[in-house]
């Protein structure tokens, strides 16, 4: 195994990044239509950066976009700002029309991703050659590099959570400074003003260092997370957004927080891709974000995760309860502490209209739990063995990952479920 060491010792994540940036940036901009739920995200972008809050939209072709389609009245939205003012960021550089600017800030996180899983494994195996199998392993998955070709908020969500995790690890480590907890206050708060989800991330990494360390007061450093919270709402306060009332600032503030909250904990609409979150680990229904059939030749794109990873995961989560029963490691708690960060918010309200590319905000833990089973059995065989199987099936759906048109029968080919149509 010589040659695995020099990979890990030598060369590092390099290789793995430069795979990344290449599944996230090849031909980014095609296609040249707003892909699934872009038609809110690039909109509600361009029009936080031109006017300070979200605009309304003139009613029209859902998957096109024109400068001159906003209205001048405020638009109620249901999602905190931070995420559309980094989307925003890349329109201004590159063009608000242009499709790689909407898509290049999401995809450039995707990439960091990549890399924080590999910093995260390192702090959590005390190994950079173990280290390179998440950060592989999240560089092929196919929901993955498609949520990072998207110009929509889940994986923005994920970074943050994963920087946030990152801060965990060394607050751990140095439990006696306080900075890596304000670190990860502030860049889970961040998280949050993208989407609240993070919230769940903040609440359960704080929990689990307190009642970890016994260092209870370092809870109060928890709301610090507001600081880039309510920073990500200038925009809302200065131009004076949707419900805002200059008489109650703070009152129609939380006014409209609690009609955000109404909305998330009661929508059930019917979509022909929402699937219950309990089958999202068997990724059994994905989301179609894109299809036109022209004379038999297919354009589409699937967010499907790698069967070996997903499929994988479920297996690595019940090796890792059962050696928990055994071993009572903190280890085991600790990587499971995102699963349920992640989780939790969907398992909750289990009613609520939701869909399978929202597990991408939790999977590099569920590439962690993998890691450290395949870590703890030292099974490095096995471990080459299945990520080349993995690497092969990902260079057999990279046709829909990034939008390559190809024959109606090879498309069909790859919906090994029905439920995958």
């Amino acid at each position: 195994m010589n040659w695995f060491r020099v990979i890990g010792d030598r060369i590092g994540v390099l290789p793995i990044l430069v795979l990344a940036a290449i599944t996230r940036l090849w031909d980014l901009g095609n296609p040249a239509k707003l892909v699934f739920d872009e038609t809110y995200y690039v909109k509600d972008s361009f029009t936080l950066w031109n006017a300070g809050h979200e605009l309304a939209w003139r009613p029209g072709n859902e998957t096109t976009f024109s400068t001159d389609g906003a209205l001048s009245s405020p638009e109620f939205v249901v999602h905190s700002p931070l995420g559309k003012w980094i989307i925003g960021l890349g329109m201004q550089i590159f063009g608000p029309t242009n499709p790689f600017g909407w898509r290049i800030m999401v995809a450039l996180a995707g990439i960091v991703a990549v890399w924080l899983i590999y910093l995260v494994a390192i702090q959590l195996f005390g190994s950079k050659r173990w280290a390179l199998l998440p950060a592989f392993l999240l560089a092929i998955d196919g929901q993955a590099i498609v949520i990072s070709r998207t110009a929509i908020l889940d994986g923005l969500v994920m970074t943050f959570a994963l920087l946030g995790f990152y801060f965990l690890l060394r607050a751990l480590a140095d439990q006696d400074s306080n900075r890596w907890l304000i670190a990860m206050a502030l860049t889970l708060g961040a998280g949050t003003a993208i989407k609240w989800t993070s919230g769940f991330f903040l609440v359960v990494f704080f929990i689990y260092f307190a009642f970890r360390t016994g260092k209870m007061r370092k809870l109060l450093i928890a709301p610090l997370a507001l600081v880039p919270y309510l920073l990500s709402w200038t925009g809302w306060f200065t131009t004076r957004g949707w419900g805002y009332r200059s008489g109650d600032i703070w009152g129609s503030f939380i006014d409209y927080h609690l009609q955000m909250y109404h909305f998330h904990s009661t929508l059930s609409v019917s979509h022909p891709y929402q699937t219950s979150s309990a089958t999202w680990l068997a990724m059994l229904r994905p989301t179609s974000f894109f299809f036109e059939d022209h004379s038999g030749t297919v354009t589409a794109i699937n967010p499907i995760g790698n069967p070996v990873i997903w499929l994988g995961g479920i297996i690595a989560l019940g090796f890792l309860f059962s050696w928990f029963v055994r071993n009572r490691d903190q280890v085991s708690v600790l990587v499971v502490t995102g699963y349920i960060a992640g989780y939790l918010p969907w398992l909750i309200y289990a009613n609520r209209t939701s869909f399978q590319f929202y597990s991408v905000t939790f999977e590099p833990w569920i590439l962690l739990v993998i890691t450290l089973m395949l870590y703890r059995y030292r099974a490095r065989i096995f471990t080459l063995s299945a990520a080349a199987v993995a690497f092969g099936i990902f260079i057999f759906f990279l046709p829909l990952y990034l939008a390559l048109p190809i024959p109606m029968w090879f498309w069909q080919m790859h919906m090994w479920l029905p439920s995958w149509i």
